[in-house]
């Protein structure tokens, strides 16, 4: 174990005499994370990251309680703090027991695979009644900012990889659609890598880092992506938890429009950060060109042949 986690450690109390301590190596985050067993036997999950994102992350974290209280599945935050002099921001919640649902929803039956999606529906749900305190920017106004910085940067590149005629055709022709959208707390990072899954059941949310405020819909692109990658029972079932019903047809346009931005902006994505691992992302993009007809069809095909 680093000498410099130890270093940390000794400066939090509740984790200061600890018994075990594991790092745990998943996912993109540049963050440090460890799961620390204490003597009393109590476990713990601890995030170590730069102080510069303190700001950031704490209002995210004090969310976390405020969805505790809501009876969202998420992990009890225990405390968060700022160690100046090491430069270190740190927050500590009860460690969840459970799988996360890349691994587990494969090995589950499409029902059980369904009624995970719906519970996760109504959590995300319940996620997005938190209102901003004040609005500083228009929604659209704020996605077309990124959507046009996505696209400057993709004429940009050598290599194309995709002839955009038709993503480009689908988003100007709904553009209007995202004028006078709410405004809503946003998980942004919401699929099932990021779920915790245990005894079959939806066991927790995690990873509210990367939080924005926005269009509610656009918390489902991610479903595009990789959901219906790992499971369309629980994709079918994320949307029918979320709309106790067939959604309308407004949420389609919208989920297409913001699919079609995010396709341009993963082709960036993975240029920039994963570049030995250019074949996956051609072929998830491959699938969302296939799933709406290459930008023809606002309902993809992964929900109209269900499962």
């Amino acid at each position: 174990m680093a000498t410099t986690i130890e270093k940390l450690i000794n400066k939090v109390p509740i984790i200061r005499e600890f018994a075990k301590i594991q790092e745990i190596n998943k996912g993109f985050s540049q963050d440090e994370k460890w799961k620390i067993e204490v003597r009393k036997g109590k476990q713990y999950f601890i995030r170590v990251a730069d102080i510069s994102q303190a700001e950031h992350k704490r209002v995210a974290f004090d969310y976390m309680k405020t969805f505790k209280k809501l009876g969202v599945p998420v992990p009890k935050p225990i405390i968060s703090l700022e160690l100046h002099e090491e430069a270190k921001y740190i927050e500590i919640t009860e460690f969840m027991e459970g799988l996360d649902g890349e691994e587990v929803l494969p090995t589950l039956s499409s029902k059980e695979q369904y009624d995970v999606g719906r519970n996760a529906g109504e959590a995300l749900k319940v996620i997005h009644s938190i209102q901003p305190k004040d609005v500083t920017e228009v929604w659209d106004s704020y996605r077309l900012k990124k959507y046009d910085y996505y696209l400057k940067e993709y004429e940009k590149l050598e290599t194309k990889y995709f002839t955009l005629e038709a993503t480009l055709k689908y988003i100007d022709s709904h553009l209007h659609l995202l004028k006078n959208r709410p405004v809503r707390f946003l998980h942004d990072d919401f699929h099932p890598a990021n779920l915790m899954i245990h005894s079959k059941k939806l066991h927790a949310i995690l990873d509210f880092d990367r939080y924005e405020w926005g269009d509610p819909v656009h918390d489902f692109h991610k479903i595009a992506l990789f959901t219906r990658n790992i499971s369309v029972p629980f994709a079918i079932g994320q949307i029918h938890g979320y709309f106790k019903e067939d959604p309308p047809r407004l949420f389609w346009q919208l989920y297409t429009t913001y699919v079609a931005m995010v396709f341009i902006s993963d082709i960036i994505w993975s240029v920039k950060n994963t570049p030995n691992s250019l074949d996956k992302m051609i072929a998830r993009l491959h699938t969302v060109l296939d799933d709406h007809e290459h930008f023809t069809k606002d309902i993809p095909k992964w929900y109209k042949d269900g499962f």
